[in-house]
């Protein structure tokens, strides 16, 4: 899924619109164009202006996998000088971003385009853009151009991105519950009602944000969320735009060359898989004396992989929804020590076998109270697997010392 480690949570959500240089608002720019537009048009003039979300579909690439959401405002004729793309997430692709993005310093900015820019752009990705007018009355009208003015100048020094709370779809969400005065609402099932569970059928489609799903996503993304704050992902804008009757004339723009098919969720079955041999090693008998030691060693693999890189993502980066992610308890670089059995005492392997089951009733605890993370097969099948090998040791132990005594 990502590129680069020091990529990782930039790719991990929507941060979708291709990265420019957001130059100072000049006289000719279409910044200036459009503050001035919307701030010299006459009583008589705001029924000729349209407010239109524009939504372009997802892409198979891992900085697209969620789409993109946009604000369009046009007057006159379309995709001319007074038809522009207000894009809520564009950031410097300065060398230093990269650095400052990991630390929680990197800003964000609002561009604004003209139209045919964007369709240009977005007409080279291949990928789909579909406009929805707002049903707005001429005071809505006046109070939505009032909001976009307002948050061009608020947010002209830049803004600290947040993948759930503050990207291109939580400022559209934001500005048109104040232009409607209710908040804007994503009606779901119960069990669709987590961020976690909205992005799921996105991560299902690339498999290192599945990755990256399971093991860095922390308990904030696991608590169930109220309709407004559901809404952080462009489909789910769009439809809940749609159930509130807040649009009309939805208008295909570009048609979607790549048309993802639904995907099935690739890296959970195979994970699924993977832990059924592992402990099917583990468990006396056959299996056991074929595949004991490529199972524990196979296990360890894993385990030291994942926990590095999640330990690596939590001590370098300050993502909030990361940072109180328990999985570094259930996979951990300490399982290299599964491959040093029978290289290292007894008595060392045995406080290795004490000290994960320590980790795993931690996690478990943690889990079941303060922080309810979504991580329960992982954890069902690695406390699985290290009780069997825990008795597996004893028994071999326990032959040992009766063979000695013998």
């Amino acid at each position: 899924m990502f590129k680069k480690l020091s990529l990782l949570l930039l790719v991990f959500f929507q941060i979708g619109l291709s990265a420019q240089s957001t130059p100072a608002p000049g006289a000719n720019t279409p910044e200036a164009n459009l503050i001035q537009m919307l701030s010299s048009i006459g009583p008589n003039q705001w029924k000729d202006v349209e407010f239109q979300l524009v939504t372009v579909s997802p892409s198979p690439t891992v900085t697209t996998a969620f789409g993109h959401s946009a604000l369009r405002v046009l007057y006159g004729k379309p995709f001319e000088s007074q038809d522009f793309y207000l894009d809520f997430g564009e950031y410097d692709e300065s060398a230093s971003f990269v650095w400052r993005f990991l630390k929680g310093e990197a800003k964000f900015f609002i561009k604004i385009r003209t139209m045919a820019d964007a369709y240009t752009f977005w007409d080279r990705t291949g990928r789909g853009m579909v406009a929805s007018q707002f049903i707005l009355t001429l005071e809505q009208k006046q109070k939505f151009a009032k909001e976009i003015l307002d948050i061009i100048e608020k947010k002209r020094e830049g803004y600290e991105y947040d993948n759930f709370e503050a990207n291109c779809v939580t400022f559209i969400r934001d500005i048109l519950g104040n232009v409607y005065g209710k908040p804007l609402q994503l009606e779901t099932e119960k069990n669709k009602s987590t961020w976690r569970s909205r992005l799921l059928p996105y991560a299902a489609k690339v498999f290192w944000l599945r990755f990256c799903e399971k093991l860095l996503l922390d308990h904030d993304t696991d608590m169930v969320r109220n309709p407004k704050d559901l809404i952080y992902l462009p489909y789910d804008l769009l439809i809940a735009a749609e159930d509130g009757k807040l649009v009309k004339d939805k208008e295909l723009l570009h048609r979607d060359f790549w048309k993802l098919p639904e995907s099935a969720d690739v890296l959970g079955f195979v994970t699924f898989a993977i832990f059924i041999f592992l402990v099917a090693s583990q468990i006396p008998g056959y299996l056991k004396q074929r595949f004991s030691s490529v199972g524990r060693k196979l296990f360890g693999i894993i385990s030291v992989f994942c926990g590095t890189f999640t330990l690596i993502v939590i001590l370098f980066t300050s993502f909030p929804f990361m940072n109180d992610t328990i999985m570094f308890l259930v996979f951990t670089p300490v399982d290299y020590l599964l491959f040093l059995k029978g290289k290292i005492t007894s008595r060392s392997y045995q406080y290795f076998l004490y000290g994960r089951l320590t980790m795993l009733g931690l996690a478990l605890l943690l889990r079941l109270t303060v922080l309810p993370q979504s991580i329960d097969a992982a954890l069902f099948f690695t406390v699985l697997f290290f009780v069997l090998s825990y008795i597996n040791f004893r028994k071999e132990r326990t032959e040992e010392l009766t063979e000695t005594n013998a």
